[in-house]
């Protein structure tokens, strides 16, 4: 008796313990399984992002730039190849500045620095729109929307040019434009003398030509030293203000009284009617023709009821 109870309690135990290490398997694989499927959501949750990010378009700046321009605009390093060759140089600058009238007087004192000159100036202030307000004692207000803007042509050194264009930076708040060329001089002066073929006349004589050749041949030597730059500086429109006449309130304000004014128009009246009588007796050969038509006009007329 003693041992079936025994056995009954080691098979009991047996079992228990069978049964808590199911349990303990199963739940380690739930729990596993839970952070595989965590893993999964969020590698897919991380693709979805990456996706979206990459199909998102740009969105445009929408913050007013107030300064645009760049570090540098011509390296000053040169090439063997450009150093072993004669080379004229061309550079053109289109930039916007605060004030052209001073921005032009710093490349005056930039260009004499660097051992060059200035070769053409011009600076021009034009009027793009006009309103006028009337005030008191005959004058008016005028007030003008101006474009100010100045063209430059200054000759450089050839081996400064790089460096007199990148000074120019410090001067300017927007780049517009710029552009560079340098051609070999025998090709500038191919081009001279190619021009030259088509504007000089036929009958032109030998020696002219030759001497057309020569100060071609000066001018293009001349470019090789020293380069050109041209130079065009904007400024933002601004509204200057001004007096000025009124012609019309000053003739109103200067003109005659009421009385003045009456007996001149008496005046005027009576000689209207004297230059209209005299136009009346200018016309008199049409009244002769009217009392004619009519002495014609009752003639007819009686001679017709007479017969019918």
């Amino acid at each position: 008796m003693i041992n079936n109870k025994l056995f009954i309690l080691v098979l009991s135990l047996v079992l228990l313990s069978g049964c808590s290490k199911k349990h303990e398997e199963a739940a380690a694989d739930s729990s596993s399984s839970s952070q595989n499927t965590q893993v999964v959501e969020q590698t897919a949750t991380e693709t979805v992002t990456k996706v979206e990010e990459q199909t998102v378009e740009p969105s445009p700046d929408t913050m007013p730039v107030t300064e645009q321009k760049p570090e540098i605009i011509l390296t000053t390093e040169a090439s063997q190849a450009e150093k072993a060759r004669r080379m004229v140089r061309e550079a053109q600058v289109d930039f916007t500045a605060k004030d052209v009238v001073k921005t032009a007087l710093e490349i005056d004192k930039l260009t004499f620095q660097a051992g060059g000159f200035i070769e053409q100036k011009n600076i021009s202030f034009d009027v793009l729109d006009t309103q006028t307000q009337k005030i008191a004692d005959g004058q008016i207000r005028v007030f003008e929307k101006v474009n100010p803007h100045a063209e430059l042509i200054v000759r450089v050194p050839s081996d400064k040019a790089a460096l007199y264009v990148n000074q120019l930076l410090p001067l300017m708040y927007f780049l517009n434009q710029q552009q560079y060329s340098a051609k070999r001089f025998e090709l500038k002066l191919l081009e001279e003398k190619m021009t030259q073929t088509q504007t000089i006349a036929n009958g032109t004589k030998q020696s002219q030509l030759n001497e057309i050749a020569r100060l071609t041949q000066l001018e293009v030597q001349d470019r090789v030293r020293f380069s050109t730059i041209s130079i065009a500086v904007k400024q933002p429109a601004m509204v200057r203000e001004s007096l000025d006449v009124d012609v019309d309130s000053v003739a109103r304000l200067n003109g005659d009284g009421f009385w003045k004014r009456a007996w001149s128009g008496i005046q005027y009246g009576w000689q209207f009617i004297l230059d209209l009588l005299v136009i009346l007796i200018t016309i008199w050969p049409l009244y002769v023709l009217v009392i004619l038509g009519f002495i014609f006009y009752r003639m007819i007329k009686a001679i017709i009821n007479k017969f019918f």
